[in-house]
């Protein structure tokens, strides 16, 4: 076997279960929550696909609790948006089975048909409704094309009996009723980083071994990003030389790409702060929602720093 097929790290692709790392506190209120409409906003790569996979997972072992991950992404109107809605209950084909719900029971070519059908099978068995929106950024472009599409899909989910609605989106996104503020979901706590980067749920042979000084120095240049993370470990992981593996990534395109995109879905306010966090070195006490973003840190006595070497040397 190669040294790069046994690379450990899960780079541009969703994970759940034992490559899931981090999150306790995010799942915890997620899944304890009583609140029926939650929003999750955080940038790109973030894991936001990630956690939702996982609550989907962990809920889909709950007696009276049906987890549908429904993912956005391509509804450019009501026929496509119904689409991806019958690939959500496709994909829960097997979920709903254990439920002693049948596809066929639920599943109509129409949209709201279909959530009708799903509302009346689950009131029949008391279950209920986890509804898990991926790339919920669609719902404004959807609502643009055509007018009042998002209030009749929330209009429809009321219907059900017991439903409660995640979605996952990037700060950009708007939403009206019946969302209140988003949650951010941010960089990783430096225990899960630690965790992530020694990849201490495999079994102990199949873990990368890292020095400890190297590792806190990667997780320092990377600002506990989780992308980030992977992206230099894999690096260092399969040269053998942290100093090359930084090297490496902080030149790699699709690095200077993800910043880009990131950078751009700021307010050119937050990006003047960020800029200027750049050149001078501090940042000022109160950062607003980078700090909840992740892209900044508290830095002791200093105040606040960028929170990713990385992006400090893009945006200088």
């Amino acid at each position: 076997m190669s040294v790069a097929a046994a690379v450990p790290f899960v780079i541009g692709q969703w994970v759940c279960g034992p490559r899931f790392y981090g999150r306790k506190a995010e799942i915890a209120e997620i899944l304890g929550s009583r609140e029926r409409r939650l929003w999750i906003a955080g940038l790109r790569r973030i894991g936001k696909t990630s956690l939702l996979k996982q609550i989907d997972s962990l809920a889909a072992s709950e007696a009276r609790i049906l987890p549908l991950f429904w993912d956005l992404q391509g509804a450019g109107g009501v026929d496509e948006l119904g689409l991806t809605f019958t690939d959500a209950l496709l994909d829960a084909e097997e979920t709903m089975a254990r439920q002693g719900i049948a596809l066929a029971e639920v599943e109509d070519g129409d949209l709201f048909a279909s959530l009708e059908k799903l509302a009346c099978a689950l009131k029949r068995r008391g279950t209920e409704l986890l509804l898990l929106c991926d790339e919920a950024d669609e719902l404004g472009t959807l609502d643009r094309a055509v007018p009042g599409l998002a209030a009749r899909l929330w209009q429809a989910v009321a219907g059900f009996e017991a439903a409660r609605v995640v979605l996952a989106s990037s700060p950009r996104l708007c939403l009206a009723e019946p969302f209140a503020a988003p949650r951010y979901l941010g960089v990783l706590t430096d225990d899960e980083a630690r965790a992530l980067l020694c990849q201490s749920q495999l079994p102990a042979a199949a873990r990368p071994v890292f020095d400890e000084a190297g590792l806190e120095r990667l997780r320092d240049q990377c600002g506990n990003h989780p992308m980030l993370l992977q992206i230099a470990a894999k690096r260092w992981h399969e040269i053998g030389d942290l100093d090359e593996a930084l090297h490496q990534v902080a030149a790699d395109r699709a690095v200077q790409h993800l910043l880009a995109v990131d950078f751009d879905l700021l307010t050119s306010a937050e990006q003047e702060i960020l800029r200027s966090m750049a050149r001078e070195g501090g940042g000022p006490a109160d950062a607003g929602r980078l700090l909840d973003l992740g892209l900044v840190r508290h830095d002791g006595p200093c105040g606040l720093m960028i929170s990713s070497r990385f992006l400090a040397s893009w945006l200088r």
